[in-house]
């Protein structure tokens, strides 16, 4: 997949050593608003867990088993976010989709953009025909992000997920290639 996508002042580039610290901020600035939602942010989150994360983006990125990126404001060169493909199967050309912006910049469709991006890149450049999106019922933001990309909900996964707040079900989402959103 491409390691650099531009859109306006919106860049997509993929997570790279020299983006350590840009996630830690971002991410304790936005425990608040995704440690609900996510198992890996939380109160206390540490530069060293943010150097692993990164490690573990490149070393997938290498392998081919996941495509994340770092979503980048290109004028001030601030980290935004994440979006990214996981559990890539070149076999059945069939990932899942993941997202989250700082707290500071949601509401501006961000996340909207940059998981349009990235979809459009994996239906591009892997050949995907199906990408899914699995977001816990309670995310109402990301459940309007599925569906602003274009995708159809296909059902409810009761009890998927266990999150802090104990277990949850996760609304599946899935996106066709001539369903994606032209955002």
């Amino acid at each position: 997949m491409k390691e650099r996508i531009v859109d306006g002042n919106l860049v997509v580039r993929a997570f790279a050593s020299d983006h350590v610290g840009a996630l830690h901020g971002a991410v304790c600035e936005s425990i608040d608003e995704v440690a609900p939602y996510e198992t890996w942010c939380h109160a206390g989150y540490t530069s060293e867990e943010a150097t692993e994360h990164v490690g573990w983006w490149i070393e997938a990125r290498e392998k081919e088993a996941a495509f994340y990126y770092a979503v980048e404001d290109a004028p001030s060169g601030l980290l935004l976010g994440a979006a990214g493909l996981s559990a890539y199967s070149c076999e059945h050309k069939h990932a899942m989709l993941g997202y989250w912006i700082r707290s500071s910049w949601t509401r501006r469709g961000i996340a909207t953009r940059a998981a349009s991006l990235v979809c459009r890149a994996g239906f591009e450049d892997l050949g995907l025909i199906r990408i899914s999106i699995m977001v816990p019922s309670g995310n109402r933001a990301s459940r309007r992000v599925a569906e602003k990309l274009g995708a159809i909900k296909e059902g409810v996964l009761r009890r998927e997920l266990v999150l802090p707040e104990g277990p949850v079900d996760v609304i599946v989402y899935g996106l066709l290639p001539e369903e994606l959103s032209m955002q």
